[in-house]
């Protein structure tokens, strides 16, 4: 204890915290399996494979095993039906369930997904289920469109609104030769690009070969610097694959403009600022007021700096404003911190305008 009289010196660190973020995105897979039920967690994907049965879950580990990806992974598994009237409802309606149950997964399992794949399931109730538990979750999921022409394609779409998912419908075939949906090779391979750098979360997973296919079987239309199915379908928020050096994945765009974000990839990026500030704040609740605004805001303002510096933001400005953080507004404990960002934009659209020109026809005497 110090002493009682004379001089004392005490120590702190008035420096601003670090806001850490989360690069935990563990892959979690909804569907059936004759084996094991309810939500699991495995660190790997041979762990997994080692305690599964058989079913669609391990159908879909088995597509993430052969893009050779390394990433922790949540199950939520049923048993699946296979006598009674209605099966195709039954066992939709437990993928339901199961989806809802991904809500518990923090608590029970200590990870949350940041992706949602529920392949072999594809019905209109489970792509909804899968919105709402995606949002809930700040997750991003893929859904598969039944579909595999453009006019049966925009008819499917219209009944679609989201912002977080994946869309695709062509099938492809895997590196051991078994026809599979596409889906759970897009969001393995939007999985390795954010764990690529600290950073990756701020990149997109489109234009980018894909591991683990070997194959398409719904082939589609591509014509670079023409108009075409792939581009057409792009802009409609769907993922589309073709051969252009390698197997390419080409789609990045919502289907919900409400935010008016449109670019998946700036939904992570808030999304992933929006988690940052939760795990980091969650400190200052029920300190002082006096204690803890400065800090929060030069915290915020560190945190900024670093996205900033790593291309992450374009700019930003973070302010205290007095129309909202009025005397009764403070006195309640409320405080009110703007902040405006703005992502990185990336390049959808390169335009070369080449002119032939005769004004340089003298240079051949020159060189003469």
């Amino acid at each position: 204890m110090p002493s009682k009289y004379g001089i004392n010196i005490e120590l702190y660190n008035s420096s601003t915290s670090s806001y850490d973020i989360n690069n935990t995105r563990p892959i979690a897979i909804v569907g059936d399996d004759d084996k094991v039920s309810g939500l699991r967690y495995f660190s790997s994907i041979k762990s997994a494979l080692a305690e599964i049965g058989n079913g669609s879950i391990k159908n879909a580990i088995l597509d993430l095993d052969a893009t050779n990806i390394n990433t922790q992974i949540i199950i939520s598994a049923f048993t699946k039906n296979t006598q009674g009237d209605d099966l195709e409802q039954q066992n939709i309606n437990k993928a339901i369930n199961a989806i809802t149950l991904l809500k518990q997964s923090e608590q029970e399992l200590s990870f949350k997904p940041k992706f949602i794949i529920a392949p072999e399931y594809n019905d209109s109730g489970v792509w909804e289920k899968l919105k709402q538990i995606a949002t809930y979750l700040r997750a991003v999921y893929a859904i598969e469109l039944k579909s595999n022409n453009e006019t049966s394609i925009n008819e499917e779409l219209e009944a679609i609104s989201t912002n977080r998912a994946i869309i695709s419908f062509q099938k492809v075939q895997r590196i051991d030769k078994v026809v599979r949906p596409a889906s759970v090779f897009l969001i393995a391979l939007y999985a390795k690009v954010m764990a690529s750098s600290d950073f990756g979360f701020a990149q997109t997973y489109s234009n980018r070969t894909i591991d683990g296919i070997i194959g398409i079987i719904d082939t589609i239309e591509y014509i670079q610097g023409e108009d075409c199915v792939a581009d057409r379908l792009r802009a409609k928020g769907v993922t589309t694959i073709f051969v252009d050096n390698g197997i390419r994945a080409w789609g990045r765009h919502t289907r919900e403009n409400e935010l008016g974000l449109e670019s998946l990839h700036s939904i992570v990026i808030f999304d992933t600022i929006i988690d940052t500030l939760f795990e980091s704040q969650k400190e200052a609740i029920d300190k002082q007021v006096a204690d803890m605004v400065k800090k929060i805001q030069d915290d915020i303002d560190t945190f900024y700096r670093k996205l900033v510096a790593n291309n992450v933001l374009v700019g930003y400005e973070i302010s205290l404003p007095a129309d909202l953080n009025t005397n009764e507004a403070i006195a309640e404990g409320e405080i009110y911190i703007k902040q405006e960002i703005q992502e990185m934009p990336l390049i959808s659209r390169i335009v070369n305008k080449i002119y032939r020109v005769t004004k340089y026809s003298t240079q051949l005497i020159k060189e003469l």
